[in-house]
């Protein structure tokens, strides 16, 4: 049985020594064996929704997760074309440039049935519609 927190009602210190797996709280809600089978045994997993809460909050709590948990590794799984989702992406590694460099992280997305790693550099890229622009227009 998968067992998934709530990342704001989770306590910070309950992650030593896993992986923390932030996972969109409607995957955990529709697609659950999806969940179960991107998920290891030695991972921490919380689901949130940045629909429903800022973004600002969330990254607060992942920041606190990895400082008091010693997290060196985190996944994040969102559905992908989901406005509100993306913002997990972007925070995760907005948190690692400028706070631990040193973590390891991975993106998937979920589409059309399938999960897709997204590589770490597309999630920066990704932020920046104007190189987004330029690459488009040399093609």
């Amino acid at each position: 049985m998968l067992k998934v927190h709530d990342l704001l009602e989770s306590n910070v210190g309950r992650a030593k020594n896993k992986r923390l797996f932030i996972v969109s709280s409607c995957l955990v809600n529709d697609y659950p064996d999806i969940v179960s089978g991107v998920s290891r045994e030695d991972d921490y997993i919380v689901s949130v929704c940045p629909e429903k809460h800022h973004i600002n909050l969330i990254g607060y709590k992942i920041a606190s997760f990895i400082s008091y948990s010693g997290i060196n590794e985190i996944l994040v799984f969102t559905v992908d074309g989901s406005l509100h989702c993306i913002q997990l992406q972007y925070i995760v590694e907005n948190i690692k440039k400028h706070f631990f460099k040193d973590i390891k992280v991975r993106h998937i997305v979920f589409s059309h049935g399938e999960s897709i790693e997204i590589d770490e550099k597309l999630i920066s890229l990704s932020r920046h519609l104007s190189r987004l622009q330029k690459n488009l227009s040399s093609e």
